[in-house]
This record gives structure tokens, sequence and C-alpha cells, in this order.
């Protein structure tokens, strides 16, 4: 099984004056082209959150017209940067509630995917409450002992870069013990963070995936400033093979193409 995951796309509307590094909407342009191009194609698209800039209905459109040409099916989840409302009607996905949190739960072959939204309007952090953990330990339990991963827009653990981790996931530790206390979950990905990490969450693998525009700078210093960088930007692609799954990271946008070099393995 090949699964993709797109994140923190932040599409924005040329007509606001919204400062940008890089052209963000080309960019999610580019990341479509080159999955489109993948020698496999991969059997769903993860886009785990901060879609749009601002979560207004004008990007919302704007992002739905760059993901339409994708060959693959697209599974969505908010981020911080994104609006419920707005979201919730650009993306027909099995809603877990009318009128509060879009989380949701499909299957992708064998594999059973939790989408967990973890959105806090008003504020850049993520949330874990009482409503989302009762709600992720029935999805768990409906799982039935298959394999599950869960997608989710804040990284349930601190990066040590002190500024990103001020918006951090509150109830990290009530998320940690929920997967702690399950066997069948097998991977947690996640967006927010701007460039990639992994680490261990309840003995769970769990992967962030850079951002299609750019990255966060690497600086663990705890005084460092708010500080950005245009390092190659890109999607990852979850591959499960005999000894599990394994995370590439497909970089858009280097402007250097592949080269056959002169070796070979025999």
């Amino acid at each position: 099984m090949l699964l993709a995951q797109l994140t923190d796309t932040h599409i924005a509307d040329p007509e606001t004056d919204t400062e940008l590094l890089v052209d963000n909407n080309a960019r999610l342009a580019a990341a479509v082209e080159r999955l489109n191009a993948e020698s496999v194609q991969p059997e769903a698209i993860l886009a785990t959150g901060d879609m749009t800039d601002n979560g207004t209905a004008v990007e919302m459109d704007l992002l739905a017209e760059l993901l339409e040409p994708l060959r693959a099916p697209l599974l969505a989840l908010p981020g911080n940067h994104d609006v419920r409302e707005t979201f919730r009607d650009a993306f027909d996905m099995p809603w877990a509630t009318e009128d509060s949190h879009l989380s949701w739960a499909v299957d992708v072959g064998d594999l059973h995917i939790i989408g967990l939204d973890t959105l806090r309007p008003g504020s850049h952090g993520g949330l874990f409450d009482e409503e989302r953990r009762r709600w992720l330990v029935e999805a768990l339990a409906a799982s039935e002992g298959r394999p599950t991963m869960i997608a989710m827009h804040h990284p349930p653990f601190l990066s040590g870069i002190h500024w990103m981790d001020s918006m951090r996931l509150e109830g990290a530790e009530d998320f940690a013990d929920v997967v702690a206390a399950t066997s069948n979950v097998v991977r947690i990905v996640c967006g927010h963070l701007h460039r990639p990490l992994t680490t261990t969450i309840g003995g769970v693998t769990t992967s962030v995936c850079p951002s299609t525009i750019h990255h966060v700078e690497l600086n663990l210093d705890p005084a460092a400033p708010i500080e950005v960088i245009r390092d190659p930007a890109g999607y990852q692609l979850h591959h499960r093979n005999g000894s599990g799954w394994v995370s590439h990271i497909r970089y858009i946008d280097t402007g250097e193409p592949p080269v056959k070099p002169r070796w070979s393995l025999s």
C-alpha cells in the first residue's frame, strides 16, 4: 500500500496583502503535478491541515481548483489556518459531527484511517479535549483490531523549536495514553511544523510531513527568534511493505532531474 501526504499548503487569495515567501499556490500546483507523475500511484492522499491561509471561501475555491487534477482520492483535515464551516462545505467526508470537530474514519483497503480534527478556533494551538478523546476511543474500538493510522494536524509532542511549541496540542498526554492503550495503531502522521520530524508516541512511530511552501528554521535555542527558511519543500509517501511502514520525502521544485550514474550494482 502507498499513501501520500500533503500538508500546510496555505493557499492564498492573490487579491489580499498576505506576505508570502514563495508562491504558495504555484507550489501546490507543482506538488499535484509531481504526485500525478509518481510511477506508483497512491491509494489515497492525506491532506493534514492548513490547506488555506485564512479559510475564506475564495481560498477554498482556489484550493479545490488546484486539487481537482489529483488522480488519487483525497482525505482532508482542517488545521488552525482553516475554518471549519468553509472546510466542511469544500470536502465530502464522513464528518464525525454536524456542528463540532471535523474528524472522520474511513477504510482504504485493509487499513483503517482515522482523521482527528485538532483545530481550536481562535488559536494557532490545537486541542484534544474530552469530547475528542471519547470519539477517538470509540473510533479505535470500531476498527475491530484492524491496522489503523491516525492523521492529525497538530503533532502530539514538543518539537524543541520553542516558538512552534507555544502552538502545541493541548491534551497531548491524554492522546498518548489513548494510543498506548490500543494495539492496532500502526502510524500517526501530522502537519503544522513545516518540517520533517519523527518520534514515538504511545509506542507508535509518529511523523510530521514537510510543508509544500517554506520550512520552519531548525533552531533549538529556547531564545531563538521566529524564523522560516526556503528549504526544499515537498510531500511524503508512506509505503507499507513486508517490514512495516516506510516514509519517504518527495522534494518538489529542486530544479534537479534524476540522472543515471555510470556505476551499476553488478
